[in-house]
């Protein structure tokens, strides 16, 4: 029998706000590591993965007690809307045609929600 934080808990949590969630796109790159036949590095990988979440904002007490900029949001990420998916600093989130860069990625201890400090950048090329 699986224990309580075994993925129980985001699996319930998820379900319940099955609907109510922006549907978006993160978006990875992962710098070429191995070296054509000159030497030169290979091309980066980009790959994207569906996600499910929304943004918000940070309450001005928040924002001033925690140094937080103007220009930053909050992120959120459900865990099963891509198992395996483990958000990381520099990736990018779309959600409603906007994208923003990861600065940070904390979860809760259940592994239900991601939560990451982030900032709107132009579209990816």
């Amino acid at each position: 029998m699986p224990g309580l934080l075994d993925g129980d808990i985001a699996k319930a949590i998820f379900a319940g706000f099955k609907g109510k969630l922006l549907k978006g796109t993160l978006r990875r790159e992962t710098l070429g590591t191995t070296l054509d036949t000159y030497g030169d590095p290979t091309g980066d990988t980009v790959t994207s993965y569906p996600i499910e979440g929304f943004t918000s904002g940070y309450s001005d007490f928040y924002r001033v007690s925690a140094g937080i900029p103007e220009t930053d949001l909050k992120v959120s990420i459900f865990a099963e809307s891509s198992p395996g998916l483990v958000p990381q600093k520099d990736d990018l989130v779309k959600f409603q045609s906007r994208w923003y860069q990861l600065r940070s990625v904390n979860n809760d201890p259940a592994t239900a929600l991601y939560s990451c400090r982030a900032f709107e950048v132009e579209a990816p090329v």
